[in-house]
């Protein structure tokens, strides 16, 4: 069971999961459940950081059981330099409010987070302000 207001599809119950019953999708910010390969181990549930998974105890016989069921879906999120699709607008969206008041991401070091990690080493090398290893 997933709770789909919390879930922002970091995906960190996919990785963690070791029979494959939690999936991605590569073409879209999608997670999808496999009940077939799912051996109600509980390593999806405790590696959520949202704590938005739940385990249900149950027995499924019929042929469904083998194909993927969309649990999540969200809109994904596109560079604000370069485009570049990654993360998802929820994502991005509770990482930008958790890391607003920090002093380390203010002015143009909380906008490097709207970017991919390409954009962000660009931006960061092209930033006058910022101090460099080779400065000290």
């Amino acid at each position: 069971m997933i709770n789909k207001d919390t879930c922002t599809l970091c995906l960190s119950c996919v990785s963690a999961c070791p029979a494959a019953a939690l999936q991605d999708n590569q073409d879209a910010p999608q997670l999808r459940f496999i009940e077939k390969n799912c051996v109600q181990c509980g390593l999806c549930v405790k590696t959520c950081p949202e704590k938005s998974l739940a385990l249900v105890p149950q027995l499924n016989l019929s042929a469904e059981r083998a194909q993927p069921v969309l649990l999540n879906e969200a809109q994904p999120y596109a560079c604000v330099r370069c485009g570049k699709l990654f993360g998802t607008l929820k994502g991005i969206e509770a990482m930008l409010g958790k890391l607003a008041g920090h002093s380390m991401f203010q002015g143009g070091a909380l906008e490097r987070l709207k970017m991919c990690g390409d954009c962000r080493v660009i931006d960061i090398y092209s930033a006058d302000n910022e101090s460099r290893i080779t400065d000290l």
